[in-house]
């Protein structure tokens, strides 16, 4: 299993978000009940095409408001789906 690429360098996430624009990225903001990082505000990049996964990028902040601020610039944020894992907090597309 590969590692995660943690908190990268916003210049980084921008290029990254760019590059994969036409798959449709998302990052999904988990609360800190995660197992993967518990006690941490995660938010995590996705692909939404051809096929729904998630990538290797990975923030990890204290806070919500944390995690919103590193986020690349010029997203849209979307509230939780019903449906979405309980903790799913939000998406920013």
């Amino acid at each position: 299993m590969k590692q995660d690429f943690i908190n990268p360098k916003p210049e980084y996430l921008a290029k990254i978000q760019r590059q994969l624009q036409e798959r449709l990225p998302m990052w999904v903001i988990y609360n800190q009940a995660t197992s993967d990082y518990p006690g941490r505000w995660v938010t995590r990049l996705h692909i939404s095409l051809p096929t729904p996964e998630h990538t290797r990028f990975v923030m990890l902040r204290d806070t919500l408001q944390d995690i919103r601020d590193a986020l690349p610039p010029g997203l849209t944020r979307m509230n939780r789906d019903p449906n979405d894992d309980a903790n799913i907090v939000e998406v920013w597309l």
